[in-house]
């Protein structure tokens, strides 16, 4: 951990007593020394708690020549195509250079490439990417992403929490160690006042309205009191009211340093004009860059002008989604129009402008564009937002991300799990089960029927819980890929926390069935024997729900994994050792020691026919000491000659023990290196 030392400032004067000077002087802000040339800013709050100020490092982004080539499959654009791969290019030397204290819009027809180079100036998706992108003097780099926030298109929650608790999480999860949880609970609060959102803080998010949603998307990022905010379409899918509120808020957030960077589609006039510039991309090219207001004008020059009374947004879109020839001669006409800031660039241009085959008369509406040279980097607050190589890349330790992320999947898993109608199944489900049993006898002709109750009880609940397991990832993996890429926590805390909260809650309906029906059925009358067959119920459940896990984790398509689940799981059951005793001989020498179910079984029968209990003869159908003797008894042992019983007790166990470890080990792999790809980034 970095070392650190805390300075006490005033806005007009210093002080020497905080405490009674905290009412007389309200600016007071304390300034904490991370490393060098880079400082993280605190402010007092009234209740003295210390949150973020509300000025952060102000941050230049500067990119030159950005380019983006991806490989897609030939069959995908030409059946007929030979070739296995044809190169897409999604960006074609894309420069611009965006300010703090700015609101840029990037728009274009879709296709065009918006998201694509928002991803890309973010950092994200960087594979195939050429070019350069600067954070004020420095080159982009990994360790940044503290600086940065980057808002999704979709709002993806855990929608079951409040607005409150999602923001508290967030905050305790992303927030320095620096900071302790009275500092983060503050920050929370001003954030909810900050984004105007008081009102439903105390709101499940799945029942707020879009445009609160999308406020709540934007407070998870702003937590951290970044200095780069990008957004992906924030008003998509909102009303003109709740658009105008939103682009408000972000001229508020610009309004304090902040650079701000928004893709979006199709604005109104009014959020058009908000804009301080304005880029249009067409096939991944520039085709403007300039204020808002010069782009009717800047497109006259070019004899393309817009009837009267007309959304400027609207008809630049109608513009560039006309036919492909109307779409090329604006990009070549950017291309002799654009300004470089370098003047021996420029003085070539004027040179070279009797040669345009378009008029230049437009250069005058656009915005120069970089040219990447040091000359055109700037660091206004002279801050390094790379950190010492010695600083943790977390905000916080293992151990509380792990008690953080264990709160939260508890609190979730416990709403899912534990309903009224769970309740009411698992009880009815258990009584139904003891009824069909019901006091079997201690004699020969119930072992059958022993049998196949142990089996039940070691199928029905694990197989419920497999599907359960198989659910699990799919539904979370968007929102843990979201916070994961703003490096919120470490996928192995995630991964840890929610086996560690789940895994018991997941437990305990199993429990007060078998406790229902064992008793109802009469299975074994010794408590010990009860306890064992409960142990190896729930570790065969445990066994399940990693195999669930690992098929969820695994793969992508859902629909698939449900497949595969169902004929899996039928297998297993199959060669469990209770449906078919006699399998074919290159079945069964293999196939009956894959089933998880074979092991549970196994042990629960030689649990359930242990204690020496004494069974009445009948005919010796089942037991052969009974043949010639079907008035008398058997010691409970000898029934177990009439089963295949493989491993001992204490084996089955271990076995289990190592499936359940084992395939809960693989499901963490393969969430962590196999990739979710749909979707945007």
């Amino acid at each position: 951990m970095p070392s650190f030392q805390v300075v006490d400032t005033y806005v007009n004067e210093g002080f020497k007593d905080t405490a009674e000077k905290i009412d007389s002087y309200p600016q007071k802000e304390h300034i904490i020394e991370m490393r060098d040339g880079d400082t993280l800013q605190v402010e007092m709050s009234v209740d003295e708690a210390q949150t973020l100020a509300t000025l952060s490092p102000r941050i230049t982004v500067t990119f030159h020549n950005v380019s983006k080539v991806i490989n897609v499959p030939a069959k995908m654009i030409d059946p007929s195509s030979k070739e296995r791969f044809i190169e897409r290019k999604l960006l074609d030397q894309v420069s611009g250079q965006i300010q703090p204290g700015q609101v840029v819009a990037i728009m274009g027809p879709s296709g065009c490439g918006k998201t694509t180079l928002l991803n890309t100036l973010a950092g994200r998706a960087l594979n195939g990417v050429t070019g350069n992108v600067w954070f004020n003097d420095q080159s982009y780099d990994r360790s940044m992403k503290r600086k940065l926030a980057y808002v999704l298109q979709q709002d993806l929650f855990f929608e079951k929490l409040t607005v409150k608790q999602q923001l508290t999480y967030t905050g305790l999860l992303r927030l320095s160690n620096h900071l302790s949880r009275r500092d983060k609970l503050a920050q929370v609060e001003k954030i909810i006042d900050q984004l105007h959102i008081r009102g439903c803080a105390n709101t499940p998010i799945t029942l707020i309205s879009g445009g609160e949603k999308k406020r709540v998307n934007i407070g998870t990022e702003l937590l951290t009191n970044p200095s780069v905010i990008f957004l992906d379409e924030p008003t998509s899918g909102l009303d003109s009211t709740s658009a105008v509120a939103l682009i408000h808020v972000l001229r508020e957030l610009a309004m304090q340093g902040k650079t701000i960077i928004t893709s979006i589609h199709q604005p109104s006039s009014q959020i058009f004009q908000s804009f301080d510039q304005f880029i249009l991309l067409a096939d991944g090219k520039t085709i403007f860059m300039g204020k808002p207001s010069n782009a009717l004008p800047y497109f006259a020059t070019l004899g393309h002008h817009s009837p009267p009374q007309y959304n400027p947004a609207d008809y630049v879109m109608d513009l560039v989604n006309q036919d492909m020839k109307i779409r090329e001669e604006l990009k070549e006409a950017y291309l002799q129009n654009k300004i470089n800031t370098n003047v021996k660039t420029i003085s070539n241009q004027l040179q070279k402008q009797q040669q345009y085959q378009y008029s230049t008369a437009g250069r005058q509406y656009l915005l120069a564009e970089p040219s990447g040279d040091v000359a055109d980097l700037t660091n206004p607050d002279n801050v390094n937002l790379i950190p010492s190589k010695h600083e943790s890349k977390w905000p916080v330790g293992f151990l509380p991300q792990l008690l953080i992320l264990f709160s939260r999947a508890f609190r979730l898993s416990g709403k899912d799990q534990f309903t009224r109608l769970s309740f009411i199944q698992a009880i009815c489900i258990s009584v139904i089960t003891g009824l069909c049993w019901f006091r079997m006898d201690f004699a020969e002709n119930t072992i059958p029927d022993r049998s196949s109750y142990i089996f039940f009880i070691m199928v029905f609940w694990p197989m419920n819980t497999l599907f359960g397991g198989l659910l699990s990832f799919p539904l979370e993996r968007d929102v843990i890929e979201k916070e994961r890429a703003s490096g919120s926590y470490r996928l192995s805390s995630y991964f840890l926390a929610k086996s560690l909260a789940e895994g018991p809650l997941k437990l305990i309906l199993p429990t007060l069935f078998l406790i229902i029906s064992y008793w109802i059925a009469n299975v074994n009358n010794n408590f010990g024997i009860f306890l064992a067959i409960v142990a190896f119920q729930l570790l065969s459940i445990l066994v399940a729900e990693s195999l669930g896990l690992l098929l969820g984790a695994t793969m992508k398509n859902l629909e698939q994994a449900i497949t595969a689940a169902t004929i899996l799981i039928m297998s297993l059951m199959l060669v469990g050792g209770f449906y078919v005793r006699n399998l074919p001989h290159w079945l069964g020498v293999w196939g009956k020691w894959v089933s998880f179910f074979k092991y549970s079984y196994d042990a629960c029968l030689q649990l359930q026919f242990n204690g020496r209990h004494h069974y009445k003869c009948v005919d010796g159908s089942y037991v052969p000491l009974c043949r010639n003797n079907s008035n008398g008894t058997f010691a409970s042992e000898e029934a177990l000659q009439y089963f295949d019983i493989g491993l001992s007790i204490g084996l089955n166990f271990l076995v289990l023990f190592g499936m359940f470890v084992g395939f809960r080990f693989l499901a963490y792999l393969s969430l962590r290196f196999i990739k979710n790809n749909s979707g945007r980034t």
